[in-house]
């Protein structure tokens, strides 16, 4: 059974910066094995879960949080989908399994929730890492062993096709994205060129070089434009994303690294296609803040932590880009083996054992525990790519998944999931910040897991953010139309222990 509840938070009339303007409940059977959130502006947003082993559930809300509708796909595959793309009728869903082997591909109707399901195989080696889906076939960005590689599948003919991207070294795809009205693709991809200390028997490998590619290509996979954006004194841009300023004008920003073992983000502006500026900014420089943070501990968060960057933001001629750092955590659990009427089930044996006494036996393990979040930034740049101002935002959060717990509106409102509440702020006034939690009830290490908080936050649309959390829910199962079993006997200390039901419990909110 599942069931919306909404919940409508009546703020008090003292005058705040931001307010949470809705709260809906959604309601799953089960623990979800995963769970995603994809904002599609004004027209709502999807919430896509693994229900159980073999369903999932896809639901639809309108810009208002109002359900608009719900769909259950049979999905029996166990990891999340490994990409998605929208167009104004639908959102494609892509799941690979057995490394790649065979492809399930979902299309739900952004109408009315239904959805067609098409598979193909791929026998041949291909690391695939994004795609573009059309009416009848799809577009895989990925590589091979020849390199940067298109898979061109058309579902009618049940036919495949590989198509050289024509880009040389070793390549990732950091965007990929179908323009329709201009029937083009963008992407960027990250490259790394190899060498080796000893080149005639392929020892030693190294990288010699490492940049960015902007390129165009047709629905086809052909090769339209490209242009690098490339290392400069030492520093080699190692990630990219796209923000669009106008039809001509684009900025790409990504991580560096230096050959010094600096790292940062950079700033890059295109003009028709072609770089016309990059600036460097080392993390020193973007994590500045008060009280101030000295060059061992940035050096122990670089070299430790990954950086989970926010989706850039352009307003009022400013872009404004951030992330924050995450690192996994695990905590080690020691147990004894348990012995009975004084049996020891690993007995010793030889010379000096002694069958009169029982030793404890201890095993120590690794367990997770979560994601910890420690720091985060935001940096805003003019149209030449210059550094206006930055802000360090000091979290300490453990996270049970990898969300962005960091976001920006157009207005350069701030919002940032801090010990499971949500505080939103515009760190350019001097109001202070706004602070909502979905339970009073204080979170511990013991309930965690069950006390609904915040996770995860993004922008929207516009002004407006969208933040989720979640709880466990247990239920005990009484079905009084069952017929009564016979009691059977217990043993002294046997406890009968009643069935339950678990539920998990996710929330959404819509920010201002």
């Amino acid at each position: 059974m599942r069931k919306a509840f909404v919940i409508i938070f009546l703020l008090s009339c003292v005058k705040v910066s931001a307010q949470v303007l809705k709260t809906v409940e959604f309601e799953i059977n089960g623990r979800p094995t995963w769970q995603q959130l994809i904002p599609l502006g004004k027209d709502g947003i999807i919430l896509f879960a693994k229900k159980d082993i073999t369903k999932a559930v896809a639901v639809k809300f309108d810009a208002d949080l109002k359900k608009v509708w719900e769909s259950e796909i049979f999905l029996d595959v166990e990891k999340k989908p490994s990409s998605y793309t929208i167009d104004k009728d639908h959102i494609t869903f892509m799941f690979s399994e057995t490394k790649g082997m065979y492809y399930q591909v979902f299309s739900i109707s952004l109408k009315d929730g239904k959805f067609n399901n098409n598979g193909f195989e791929l026998r041949e080696f291909f690391q695939d890492q994004d795609y573009v889906f059309f009416k009848n076939r799809i577009l895989m960005a990925g590589v091979n062993e020849k390199g940067a590689t298109f898979y061109n599948y058309n579902f009618d003919a049940d036919l495949g096709e590989f198509i050289t991207a024509e880009l040389i070294g070793k390549a990732q795809v950091q965007y990929f994205n179908y323009d329709a009205p201009k029937n083009i693709i963008e992407s960027l991809w990250a490259i790394k060129e190899s060498a080796y200390a000893n080149q005639k028997k392929k020892k030693g490998e190294f990288i010699k070089d490492a940049y960015v590619v902007y390129a165009k290509y047709d629905t086809t996979g052909k090769l339209i434009i490209k242009n690098t954006i490339a290392s400069n004194a030492g520093n080699f841009p190692l990630t990219a994303t796209l923000t669009e300023i106008s039809p001509t004008t684009k900025f790409i920003s990504g991580t560096y690294q230096s050959n010094s073992g600096a790292k940062g983000m950079y700033i890059s502006k295109l003009e028709d296609g072609k770089t016309t500026t990059t600036k460097f900014y080392d993390y020193r420089q973007l994590l500045k803040g008060i009280p101030p943070i000295d060059d061992v501990t940035v050096k122990k968060l670089i070299d430790n932590f990954v950086l989970l960057p926010v989706k850039p933001v352009f307003g009022h001629n400013i872009l404004t880009i951030g992330g924050t750092f995450f690192q996994a955590n695990f905590q080690t659990v020691t147990t004894s083996t348990p012995y009975y009427n004084g049996y020891d089930p690993y007995p010793s044996y030889g010379r000096y054992s002694n069958s009169n006494y029982n030793y404890p036996r201890t095993q120590s393990k690794q367990v997770f525990k979560g994601y910890n979040y420690l720091n985060g930034f935001i940096a805003n740049f003019d149209l030449e790519g210059n550094l206006i101002n930055q802000h360090r935002i000091d979290m300490n959060l453990i996270s049970p998944q990898v969300e962005e717990a960091l976001s920006i509106s157009e207005d350069k409102s701030t919002a940032v999931c801090i010990k499971g509440a949500l505080t939103v702020s515009n760190l350019s006034e001097f109001a202070r910040p706004a602070t909502y939690r979905l339970s009073e009830e204080q979170i511990d290490v013991k309930n965690i897991q069950f006390v609904p908080s915040y996770h995860g936050v993004r922008n929207w649309y516009g002004n407006y953010f969208i933040a989720d959390g979640s709880r466990i829910k247990f239920e005990a199962i009484k079905d009084l139309d069952a017929p009564k079993e016979k009691p059977t006997k217990r043993k002294k200390g046997q406890q009968s222990l009643p069935q339950t039901n678990i539920k998990k419990i996710i929330y959404l909110s819509k920010v201002q």
